[in-house]
């Protein structure tokens, strides 16, 4: 998110040393004003309408945050000597949230001394035409074109060889048609009319324009030809660069987008762009050059009818960039509304279930309608848009057509030029204003490609948060594992841990445990290397994640999460996903370690069972069981365990739990449950409280201090007791 939007219009100083600058439009006693909140890494600046008005310290306080009144918000901050609030602007909603993420970051430094100099956290208006850019990277209205046109050129480039092939046959195959025109003006004027009519000169013209179009017609087929190659293999490279990078970017740009936005740049839009370069693309350097030869040929025939024939191109272009701007804005929502509809039916079809378990297909039809509304709607703005301004654009290039055929029947008859002349001439017009025409018509198909362009190389463009280095290290993991003073939150300065150390030794098993939302599934979640940490280092067997290959460390480490996910295949298949080179032999035997052979062997095809989208075919256990199958087969080191058995019976749970049990056997294994029981077990227990690691020990030892632990253990044993006693 951008916080330094602009500065004071009489701002002298060092624009170099602010780092956040935004607009305020309030002032304390609720009139509208245009004043900036300004930062550097020492003071805060607050400009009025007439210039600076206060200066502060941040040394001088010790909390920031935005307080909400109504109607208007606050951005104020907690001094160090008497503890008293001290107001520094006043904003209406349109500031709020970014005034917010600035409190932010200006609190967490005043508590650390670390300064965040730039916000992760997307954008949710433009900052320039406050246009709404959710989930984009930029604003489609104010992103430069030059740069998306640069790259998809960069692009083409790829194809040089056969995009070249092509625009030169169709270059060829326009230039046979140029030369049409002169033979209509030999027909005219020298084969001549009724007895004295030179028949044979007419059988050669005749002749010509027959070869001339074989040959049209061999050009555009074997440009045909290499069109569609051309066009096969530039979508499937884009959609392959484009899959290769969604594998490759982190969860934090996964939790931007949902998957039906993903899915849609990966079809409608890489298909749009397809379409535009091996179609329009060709066609735009064609009737470029078209356009160019023709106007050269017209001025050298008669340079005053072809100056009227141009005149109003220039009208014609400045119509034609007015509108360009007008219908991309158009465009643009139109997109936005289609991603929303992607997003509502992946949503309401993956969950088909909850839909029906409630009896909600009228709602969700009538929902879906008026989505559907929304998207009609805004393309036939855009549409509508386009249409209502083309014709403009048309008469003004007819006003041209009219002058030439005024002047160039006036010449005819004044015996300036000759009725074969002026026929040659008006052929050349005609195929002049085809090129103008579709180059007229550009803007709409230019805009619609643009848009799907930003997005697409939104996605091929962004960085990669976990980089593997070059000489990243191949380990061959034991499962001892360490960390080192860690610290992470998904945005710098709302760390989720702060300073964890702890050591795991190869071969334990640990228990995570704590409140909800105090960061269990993070720190797994960077053992697992989703994310880095902040500040410090995770170690394992002494080296630091990042040094290591993401192969070393991901073949040695198995999970089994709450959520299990089983791919639209069969049983075998979702367990040798872990390992697709396993033999069929050790895919059942990981199977009865897991406890789940019996069941596979009772489903209709056994092991060749499709399990369904998700895997709802199988039961809630039988879908764990699979995942748990699955790890056994990857035959792990370190085994992670989130929630395993948190949202099964208790009677599954416990098969579940025998099989957790043979699974762990010899393996590093950290483990986080809903049922503290389940964890009293284990060899030691890490208690995170606020982000902290709170206490390490074993559940007895835990129990006698009565600290976290001891309270989480009786909380939870005072609400069995209460759910007991109301059954009973």
């Amino acid at each position: 998110m951008n916080l330094k939007i602009s500065l004071p219009r009489d701002y002298s100083g060092n624009s170099e040393e602010i780092i956040f600058s935004l607009p305020f439009d309030i002032t304390e006693k609720g009139k509208l004003t245009k004043g900036h909140f300004m930062a550097d890494r020492s003071k805060m600046y607050v400009y009025g309408e007439n210039g600076l008005e206060k200066t502060f310290e941040i040394k001088d306080f010790y909390s920031f945050e935005v307080f909400r009144q109504s109607g208007s918000s606050m951005l104020r901050g907690r001094r160090r000597d008497n503890s008293k609030w001290e107001l520094f602007c006043c904003f209406s909603q349109t500031y709020y949230i970014r005034f917010a993420e600035l409190a932010k970051i200006l609190d967490f430094y005043a508590k650390t001394g670390e300064l965040s100099e730039t916000s992760d956290t997307e954008e949710p208006n433009c900052p320039k035409c406050g246009a709404k850019i959710e989930g984009m990277a930029e604003c489609p209205f104010c992103a430069k074109r030059s740069g998306t046109v640069k790259k998809l050129l960069n692009r083409m480039m790829r194809y040089k060889g056969p995009f070249f092939a092509v625009t030169v046959l169709a270059i060829l195959s326009y230039g046979a048609n140029i030369i049409m025109p002169m033979m209509y003006k030999r027909i005219v004027d020298d084969v001549g009319t009724g007895e004295g009519a030179d028949l044979s000169l007419f059988a050669q013209i005749a002749a010509m324009i027959v070869v001339l179009s074989v040959i049209t017609c061999l050009f555009d087929f074997v440009a045909w030809k290499i069109n569609i190659r051309l066009s096969t293999r530039f979508i499937r490279d884009l959609r392959k660069d484009l899959f290769d990078k969604i594998q490759l970017i982190s969860m934090k740009s996964f939790s931007r987008r949902t998957s039906g936005e993903i899915i849609r740049r990966l079809s409608d839009d890489a298909r749009a762009l397809q379409n535009f370069m091996t179609g329009n693309g060709r066609q735009m350097i064609l009737m470029v050059a078209a356009l160019a030869v023709i106007a050269v040929i017209m001025f050298v025939t008669n340079w005053k009818l072809a100056l009227m024939v141009v005149i109003p191109l220039p009208a014609a272009g400045w119509a034609a960039q007015k509108i360009m701007k007008r219908i991309g804005a158009g465009y643009n929502r139109w997109w936005r509304k289609t991603c929303d509809s992607s997003k509502y039916l992946n949503d309401v079809i993956s969950g088909a279930r909850v839909v029906k378990s409630y009896g909600s297909e009228e709602r969700e039809i009538e929902r879906y309608k008026g989505i559907s509304y929304k998207v009609s709607k805004n393309l036939e703005r855009a549409e509508c848009t386009w249409y209502l301004l083309y014709p403009i654009m048309r008469y003004i290039l007819a006003a041209g057509e009219m002058l030439m055929l005024y002047f160039g029947a006036s010449y005819v008859l004044g015996m300036t030029i000759t009725l074969g002349e002026f026929v040659q001439f008006t052929g050349y017009a005609s195929m002049m204003y085809g090129p103008v025409y579709w180059l007229i018509q550009l803007p709409r198909t230019l805009t619609q490609a643009m848009v799907s362009a930003g997005k697409v190389f939104e996605i091929l463009d962004e960085p990669i948060d976990l980089t593997e280095s070059e000489n990243a290290l191949k380990c061959d993991i034991e499962g001892n594992i360490t960390f080192e003073n860690v610290s992470f939150g998904y945005t710098a300065y709302n760390p989720v841990l702060k300073n964890i150390s702890f050591e795991i030794k190869q071969g334990e098993m640990i228990g995570i445990v704590g409140h909800s939302g105090v960061g269990k599934s993070t720190l797994i979640n960077l053992i697992m290397r989703l994310y880095d940490p902040t500040y410090g280092s995770i170690k394992i067997d002494g080296t630091d994640l990042r040094e290591m290959s993401s192969e070393s460390l991901h073949s040695r480490l198995g999970v089994v999460l709450q959520e299990t996910f089983l791919f639209n295949g069969t049983v075998m298949e979702n367990i040798a996903y872990s390992r697709p080179d396993a033999t069929f032999e050790e895919i059942i035997a990981a199977a009865k370690i897991a406890d789940c052979h019996d069941f596979i062997t009772r489903l209709p095809d056994g092991y060749n069972t499709y399990v369904g989208e998700k895997g709802y075919s199988l039961s809630g256990g039988e879908r764990q069981r699979v995942a748990i199958a699955r790890a056994i087969l990857r035959n792990p080191k370190i085994l992670i365990l989130d929630e395993a058995t948190a949202s099964l019976d208790t009677q599954t749970e416990k098969q579940i739990q025998t099989a957790l049990n043979r699974l762990i056997k010899g393996r590093t294994t950290i483990a986080i449950a809903h049922r503290l029981s389940t964890l009293s077990s284990a060899d030691r227990l890490i208690v995170l409280d606020k982000g902290k690691v709170a206490e390490i020990g074993t559940h007895t030892e835990l129990m006698g201090r009565k600290g976290v632990y001891y309270r989480l253990v009786m909380a939870q044993r005072s609400t069995s007791a209460m759910k007991e006693t109301a059954e009973a």
